[in-house]
C-alpha cells in the first residue's frame, strides 16, 4: 500500500490478488448470486482504487479499510434489492462449519450439491439476524479472520466480536430451527 500511495498504481494489482478471495467470501455471505458477488468485489476494488486518498495508515490496516468499503457496497446492494432470502435452519446437533459447502473437486457431486444448497440456506438466514451479528460471523467462517483481526477490522473490542460470534450462532440456529417448523408445516 505503501507504493501505491507513493504513486505506483499498479502496485494495487498486488493488493487485488492479496484480498480478492477473502472479499469475495465477505460479499458471498450476503449475496445470493455468486454472479453479483463477484460484481459487489470488483466494485468494492474499483470504490478503494477512486478512494486511496482516503486511506490512512495510521488509523488501521489496509484490510480493514477495505472490508469497511466491502460492508458498505453489500449494504447498498441489499438496500437496493427488495428480495427476502428464505431460510433453512440448523438442527439440534449442526454447527454453521458443517453448514458450509465442501468445495474440494474430490467431493463427493450429490453431496457437494447438498452442502451448496445448505450453504446457501446459512448464507440467506445471515440475512435475518441483527446485522453486527451477522457481519462478525461472515468476517469469521467466510473470511477466515481470526478474532483479534475482526476486533480491529469492525473496531469492535475482542470481548465483544466473542459475545457476537456466540449470539449470532445461536440466533442463526433459531432462525434455522423455525423455518425447518415452517416447512415441516407446510409438509403436513
Amino acid at each position: 500500500m505503501r507504493s501505491v500511495l507513493a504513486g505506483d498504481r499498479e502496485a494495487f494489482a498486488v493488493l487485488v490478488d492479496r484480498h480478492k478471495r477473502g472479499i469475495l467470501n465477505f460479499i458471498g455471505a450476503s449475496i445470493r448470486s455468486a454472479e453479483d458477488a463477484q460484481d459487489l468485489a470488483q466494485e468494492t476494488f474499483l470504490r478503494a482504487y477512486a478512494h486511496l486518498g482516503t486511506y490512512n495508515p495510521a488509523l488501521g490496516k489496509f484490510s480493514t479499510w477495505l472490508y469497511h468499503i466491502a460492508r458498505n457496497v453489500v449494504r447498498t446492494a441489499l438496500d437496493k434489492s427488495t428480495r427476502r432470502p428464505q431460510l433453512q435452519e440448523l438442527g439440534e446437533e449442526e454447527t454453521l462449519e458443517q453448514r458450509l459447502a465442501d468445495l474440494r473437486p474430490e467431493a463427493d457431486p450429490e453431496a457437494l450439491a447438498l452442502r451448496s444448497e445448505e450453504d446457501a440456506a446459512v448464507r440467506e438466514a445471515l440475512g435475518h439476524i441483527p446485522e453486527r451479528m451477522a457481519n462478525v460471523l461472515r468476517l469469521r467462517y467466510y473470511a477466515n479472520m481470526e478474532y483479534a483481526e475482526i476486533a480491529t477490522t469492525t473496531g469492535l473490542s475482542l470481548g465483544n466480536v466473542k459475545t457476537l460470534i456466540h449470539r449470532g450462532k445461536l440466533a442463526l440456529a433459531h432462525r434455522l430451527r423455525e423455518r425447518d417448523a415452517a416447512l415441516t408445516r407446510v409438509v403436513r
